[in-house]
């Protein structure tokens, strides 16, 4: 019978929760950037990003298998030395920090609007993050159940009243299928990195997966491949709903597509209502699962037993920026510091921590067991 009090381990079908988790939980304004590089290829924009991205992680994971019983904030002060390693760890918590802080802004701004119009939004930024650090005190087979039991009640929900939208697709709107501008795809796979990111973890994760018949690489791909159909799925309506200038113009894009579907008579004739109730839950499961990250980090990198006191010293700096990104300029050179911060990370600075550590260990320097240098 399987140990259900095991809270040190995960399955990889857990691995592919988490991330999927992690990489659905994003605020409404995420596809403006791509829709204004790719136009009416964002579709492909999409699945290009997926491609990339994915290859991003799956070297992750290779570097991970090179160092079993080591996260990346253990290992990497070891390869580069203690100053530039911690520095590499530092990066890999900004960038969760930054999309955090963009995450709680975009969604205290959409429930204020659709929701509690008259209540100040720094209310609801402040409830949604007590709530969210709350689960992060807890140990990590606690806030992996909290997060399955999201995954399965909440997204599937959320999921269902996205495709009921599907009913105010206009094929028209979507023409040309084929983009003119293949420059504008390959920057909109680019910007797309909003889309995937969170697959990041997987440095901090590995060690916890234990080896079943599915390998961490192929439960990534599965991961990348959910999370590429939802957000392809996204694209494609409120292109089909709204137009592509209007999917472009639109405050809240999502929102105002799920909203044009009304059904009179029936407990469904508000969809926005219910699909803001799900999909609250979903970036829950996101944030806390981006604390828990930055915090363990910082813990594993400093030598911390218990990553609850760096949760709290978190939480003034996060609220403090996200508060902050209400000024329109802020939160777009934010968003844009973010998008290139993540994109460095994962293709720049991995493949050479890669390259690196499998030098090292091809010259028999390092035997990557956890040993020192």
């Amino acid at each position: 019978m399987a140990n259900l009090e095991v809270k040190t381990r995960m399955s990889p079908l857990h691995l592919t929760i988490v991330t999927t988790s992690l990489m659905v939980g994003i605020s409404g304004r995420v596809t403006e950037p791509v829709l204004e590089a790719s136009g009416h290829g964002a579709w492909l924009a999409v699945l290009t990003g997926a491609a990339l991205f994915y290859g991003a992680a799956w070297l992750m994971v290779k570097l991970g298998e090179l160092f079993p019983d080591e996260s990346f904030a253990e290992y990497l002060p070891r390869l580069f030395g203690r100053w530039p390693g911690g520095a590499l760890v530092w990066l890999f918590v900004l960038a969760f920090f930054m999309e955090t802080a963009i995450v709680l802004q975009g969604a205290s701004r959409e429930i204020t609007f659709f929701m509690f119009d008259r209540t100040p939004f720094e209310v609801v930024e402040a409830s949604m993050l007590l709530v969210c650090v709350y689960c992060c005190l807890q140990d990590w087979g606690t806030i992996m159940r909290v997060i399955q039991f999201v995954f399965f009640t909440a997204v599937p929900l959320w999921l269902f009243l996205i495709v009921i939208s599907l009913v105010g697709f206009r094929f028209i709107n979507f023409l040309p299928v084929w983009p003119e501008n293949a420059a504008g795809v390959v920057t909109g796979a680019l910007y797309s990195w909003n889309f995937f990111q969170g697959y990041e973890g997987v440095l901090l994760l590995l060690p916890l997966v234990h080896k079943g018949n599915i390998r961490p690489a192929r439960a990534m791909a599965w991961a990348f491949l959910l999370t590429a159909g939802i957000f392809l799925l996204r694209i494609t309506l409120e292109i089909g709903v709204l137009t592509l200038d209007g999917a472009r113009n639109a405050p809240f894009p999502l929102l105002t597509v799920v909203r044009t579907v009304e059904i009179p008579g029936t407990f469904l004739e508000r969809l926005d209502t219910y699909f803001l109730i799900f999909w609250i839950q979903g970036i829950f499961a996101s944030v806390a699962l981006a604390l828990y990250f930055m915090a363990q980090s910082l813990a594993k990198l400093y030598r911390y037993e218990d990553h609850r006191p760096l949760v709290l010293a978190l939480v003034p700096p996060l609220f403090l920026l996200g508060d902050a990104t209400h000024h329109i300029r802020v939160f777009e050179g934010l968003r844009t510091a973010l998008g290139w911060t993540g994109v460095a990370f994962s293709l720049v600075v991995m493949p050479t921590v890669y390259g690196w550590a499998w030098w090292r260990r091809r010259r028999g320097r390092d035997a990557g067991q956890g040993k020192g240098m």
